[in-house]
């Protein structure tokens, strides 16, 4: 066996073993950890006749990490190292070490919660930290908490954060091993050369990876974010290479294992391997000594609005950059291109998946294994309590939580499916009308890559599903490979369904019609209905936005049922659907609709109008009208209309209005009622709708006293504080009430002729005398002269002036010499004299 880096630790991880039952290696890439260390654990005592099981977080790697431990050994896969993927198994009686991934070792721990069987579980690459690595591993540490303590758990990462994990576990020991093998040389992206978007990335793909095939020698290793970006390099690098002795090779979780198995295996031929994420770790690949990184990933989110996971392209982070380059220097010195600028800043480690992703089958596994609370379980990261409800409610409508989040019998049969709750529940209920394969292959073609080659503008579902189910592979445009993959999945779910349930016998013909029923049983909240006839416009279920290709075929569907969106801010692109008629809407989906009265407003005629609007969901499927009948209660109605129309809709009167205005003024400047347009329209139920008994026209409406509704919410103290603080009117010298002004919450005024206040010394105020009036000082002619918080100011400084330029214009009007001693008057001077 080769030396490599982490035999130098491998006696420390032997006696921590023996001493411990849980230990942390912290390895770099290139150490050697996933294939060296459970190898070098087979001949330990602890081990018995009990096996190692390692979580892999790729299918890909658990394959060929699996074959490299078996080639170690001198063995054929399958003897003492096996590994048992989605749809892919190789081990033996005989095996010890079982190399797995995705879900298979949560289905593992809640079918035996013991592990009677298992030694040790070894969670390799741990930085990941996918959805179910961090499920598995709190689940395993319970089980090693409570059942089994001699359980074993080996953490294994290269870029690892020990510290966090540490206070996680408690005191656990922690052994690092050295850097390194190799040095790899990381060349940025020149700064005079601007980083590339998603139209620029190719050709600065295709020019790097030109000059780096004349510079250096070996394989090379490009990552790339997805598998519409490796097909587009890989199209140009055929066209711009012209040696036989080239092999440009794609690298991807939906390609066959043959294919994968050409690009991961050594070749006489040099290779250029373009690779999405799946070759980032735990992957030594024979001769790369150049990885180009595009520095992009796509990474699944979560979208609230939609309920629909979405693969998101962002950049990648430290972590994962070191990851990328140690594939360059696994076995010997190598370079690493890095497309952005060495100045750029990236996040350290990747957001976990659990933060971002669909919780709905971590819930459902969550409530199996009998937990209510994350904080029940050790995990490193818990989501928001929002979404942790949002998804509990989901899965209470999907019938699989009960009332009280307790699992339910169905499911229970859901998760023994292995899908995603949604289309677990599709196929439960599939079942019961007779068309449970159909569900099954429904669901796998759901799951899987598109099996058309180039559709990216045909979103309709059935003609994929026709050639499915018909078995007919030999068009140009199918990708054989993915079709045969999605007809195996199906056969595998039927089989689990049988395993459950009693099902019917397998229908001989296709009902083509069934499938959109079948869609709408596991997305119930992504019906959809054209907006307008003609129209590529469709409005969901959940009350968002959809889009259809202009040329797509569904065109003329009113009604579809969409599997799949592109998400936007305004509109989402549909992707796949189904069309569905309002018949089988209105046959199989009842429970989802519901009635509801409508009231509108038609201001040209001044009438109201009803309509009984029938909805699925939130979603308006059609309306008719309805005739005024008499004794019909509007009340609610009419509520929901002036909540919708505003209370412009009621009469206000100038009395109601200062009345508002007053309370409004006293709530701003102490504790007191809110009288708001919000707050009014919110409390319609208290002040209004028992007064909107037997009315059922507009001019009935408009005759409510609004003003009397508006005082009886004020206690008979509260009137009284409102009287005193903020009061109606003053009197001023004249012996004129003139009104206050409140419309200005913080600039209470008073509009009033410079002749009514002669002899008035100080500013009114109110508030208990704390806030003075803006004093409006107006013209005979009500004309504004002057506007002042300081009357006696005003009357010392500014008065002279102001009468002076005023007496010729106002000559019947009193302008005396001193306004402090004069007498107010309303009166012209000849009517003063009487």
């Amino acid at each position: 066996m080769k030396n490599l880096p982490i035999h130098d630790v491998l006696e420390d991880v032997k006696s921590s073993l023996q001493t411990n039952n849980t230990l942390i290696l912290q390895a770099p890439p290139g150490a050697g950890k996933s294939t060296v260390v459970p190898v070098s654990l087979l001949d330990e005592a602890w081990l018995g006749n009990r096996i190692i099981i390692m979580l892999e977080p790729r299918r890909v790697a658990a394959r060929m990490v699996a074959a490299q431990m078996a080639k170690l050994l001198g063995e054929p896969l399958g003897e003492r190292v096996g590994y048992q993927i989605k749809m892919d198994s190789v081990y033996s009686k005989k095996t010890k070490i079982l190399v797995v991934t995705e879900a298979i070792l949560v289905r593992k721990l809640q079918s035996n919660q013991t592990l009677d069987d298992v030694a040790m579980i070894i969670f390799d690459e741990f930085h990941e930290r996918s959805i179910h690595t961090d499920l598995s591993l709190a689940l395993s540490l319970q089980v090693q908490e409570f059942l089994r303590d001699d359980l074993k758990i080996l953490i294994m990462s290269a870029t690892l954060n020990a510290n966090e994990i540490s206070s996680l576990l408690g005191d656990v020991p922690v052994i690092t091993s050295k850097g390194k093998m190799f040095d790899v040389q990381n060349i940025y992206l020149d700064i005079k050369t601007k980083q590339p978007d998603a139209r620029s990335l190719n050709a600065l793909l295709l020019k790097t990876t030109l000059q780096a095939l004349k510079k250096h020698t070996g394989d090379i290793l490009l990552f790339l974010p997805g598998v519409k970006e490796i097909k587009n390099l890989q199209n140009a690098l055929l066209g711009a290479i012209t040696h036989k002795d080239l092999l440009v090779l794609p690298l991807y979780s939906s390609l066959s294992k043959k294919e994968q198995d050409r690009a991961l295996s050594p070749s006489s031929k040099r290779k250029i391997i373009l690779s999405t994420n799946i070759a980032q770790t735990s992957l030594t690949i024979e001769g790369v000594t150049v990885v180009i990184d595009s520095g992009l990933e796509k990474l699944s989110r979560y979208n609230h609005a939609n309920t629909m996971n979405h693969l998101e392209m962002s950049f990648i982070s430290k972590d994962a950059a070191v990851q990328r380059a140690g594939r360059a220097g696994r076995l010997s010195n190598g370079v690493c291109y890095r497309l952005w600028h060495a100045s750029k800043i990236l996040q350290p480690s990747t957001k976990p998946e659990i933060l971002r992703t669909d919780l709905s089958s971590l819930m459902l596994d969550l409530a199996l294994w009998g937990v209510d609370d994350f904080c029940e379980l050790k995990f490193l990261d818990i989501p928001h309590p929002d979404t942790i409800q949002k998804t509990k409610k989901i899965l209470q409508e999907l019938a699989m939580l009960d009332a009280s989040f307790k699992i339910t019998s169905f499911g229970k049969d859901a998760l023994s499916l292995g899908l995603h709750p949604r289309l677990a529940y599709m196929i439960l209920k599939a079942n019961e009308l007779g068309f449970a394969y159909e569900a099954c292959l429904l669901a796998s073609l759901l799951g899987e890559k598109d099996i058309f080659k180039n559709a990216s503008k045909e979103s309709d579902i059935l003609p994929r599903y026709i050639h499915l189910f018909e078995q007919d592979f030999n068009s140009s445009y199918i990708h054989t490979y993915r079709a045969k993959e999605v007809l195996r999945e199906a056969a595998l779910f039927y089989k689990k369904l049988k395993n459950i349930k009693q099902v019917p016998k397998k229908n001989s013909s296709l009902d083509k019609d069934i499938l959109g029923v079948l869609l709408l049983f596991a997305y119930p909240d992504r019906l959809a209905r054209r907006r307008d006839p003609n129209s590529n416009k469709y409005i969901l279920s959940n009350a968002k936005g959809a889009l259809l290709h202009e040329e797509e075929t569904l065109r003329n569907e009113e009604y579809l049922v969409v599997a799949n969106l592109h998400a936007h801010a305004k509109d989402s692109l549909i992707n796949l659907a189904l069309s569905i008629t309002m018949a089988q809407i209105e046959q199989y989906f009842s429970s989802f609709m519901h009635i509801k009265q409508t009231i509108n407003y038609n201001k040209e005629s001044k009438k109201f109008e009803i309509k009984e609007e029938t909805y699925f969901l939130k979603l308006l499927l059609f309306a008719k009208p309805v005739q005024v009948a008499k004794g019909q209660d509007f009340q609610k109605l009419l509520t929901a209309l002036i909540k919708k129309e505003g209370l412009e809709l009621l009469t206000w009167s100038k009395k109601a209005l200062r009345f508002k205005e007053r309370v409004n003024f006293l709530h701003r400047h102490q504790e007191f009622a809110d009288f708001s347009d919000a707050a009014l329209l919110e409390k319609l139920d208290l002040w209004l709708e028992p007064h909107l008994d037997n009315i059922t026209s507009i001019k009935e409406l408009e005759s409510l006293d609004i003003y009397t509704l508006l005082r009886a919410l004020l206690t008979w103290e509260q009137q009284q504080l409102l009287d005193t603080q903020a009061p109606q009117s003053i009197t001023v010298p004249s012996g004129s009430n003139i009104q206050i002004d409140y419309t200005d919450v913080h600039k209470p005024s008073l509009h009033v002729k410079i002749q009514e206040v002669f002899g008035l010394h100080e500013t009114p105020k109110v508030l208990n005398g704390t806030l003075p009036l803006q004093m409006h000082l107006l013209t005979p002619a009500m004309q504004p002269i002057q506007i002042t918080y300081d009357l006696k100011s005003f009357w010392e400084n500014s008065y002279a002036e102001v009468a002076k330029e005023l007496r010729g214009k106002y000559k019947r009007h009193y302008w005396p010499q001193n306004p402090f001693e004069a007498v107010a008057t309303s009166k012209t001077k000849k009517r003063m004299l009487k």
